[in-house]
């Protein structure tokens, strides 16, 4: 079961949560109970290639905040 962020889509709370995929769409806010939308924190990386040259490139270079995928 994978921890997953949250980020409230009324208050604006962050919280983990362990939750299967499946059913990270019944997570509700643990503050004021609203739906929540899922987030990506961190540093983004990706493979400049799949050759030889393996370092890494930012793919969301100047990032700053949650970086939502869906």
């Amino acid at each position: 079961m994978p921890l997953i962020n949250f980020q409230c889509t009324k208050c604006s709370t962050k919280f983990s949560e362990l939750v299967l995929s499946r059913d990270k769409d019944k997570v509700k806010c643990p503050e004021c109970q609203a739906p929540v939308k899922q987030i990506y924190e961190g540093k983004c990386n990706s493979l400049k290639s799949m050759g030889s040259d393996p370092a890494p490139a930012s793919c969301c270079p100047g990032c700053s905040k949650a970086c939502p995928i869906n």
